[in-house]
């Protein structure tokens, strides 16, 4: 996750900002980062501990970071004042949302078999979830799964009906 440190923030309107948010992890000229199909990177393995971020920012594996994600997470993050984290995949970002905020009743519609495939996973690391269909009544319901539109058909729900 890319700190929060761009100067711009309290100053720059927001389509400066999303521009040079990411001034504080420039280690080239380039104004805009260029786009890396590195999956790997060359490192000193007695010097990386981790991933980390700014001047002396060091990548190691594309997963875990590299250049581009960098810049979207600091965008975002000054963009929405808060932080953000950004996934290689739905999937990866479903979980995270389910291991986030711990929920124990869902309710899901439909949605892309994975998404079902993944609350089946976290229902085996979590005994007791309870899922249920958007048909049911929402109260007391932890977390409520909707899709618009849906993946893979692209049918679009009314999602305010809900």
């Amino acid at each position: 996750m890319v700190e929060l440190k761009n100067p711009l923030y309290n100053t720059a309107a927001p389509s400066t900002q999303s521009i040079h948010t990411d001034a504080h992890l420039r280690v080239t000229s380039d104004v805009a980062v260029p786009i890396s199909v590195s999956t790997t990177f060359d490192y000193d393995k007695t010097d990386v501990k981790g991933c980390n971020y700014g001047p002396d920012q060091r990548y190691v594996y594309a997963r875990e970071s590299q250049p581009v994600q960098a810049k979207v997470e600091a965008t975002l993050s000054t963009l929405t004042e808060g932080y953000a984290v950004i996934y290689g995949s739905g999937l990866s970002a479903a979980f995270a949302v389910l291991i986030e905020h711990k929920p124990k009743k869902i309710a899901i519609g439909e949605c892309y078999f994975g998404v079902k495939e993944v609350l089946k996973q976290y229902q085996r690391l979590v005994p007791g979830v309870q899922v249920v269909g958007t048909e049911c009544s929402f109260d007391g319901m932890d977390l409520v799964w909707l899709e618009s539109p849906v993946n893979p058909t692209g049918e679009v729900k009314d999602i305010s009906s809900y």
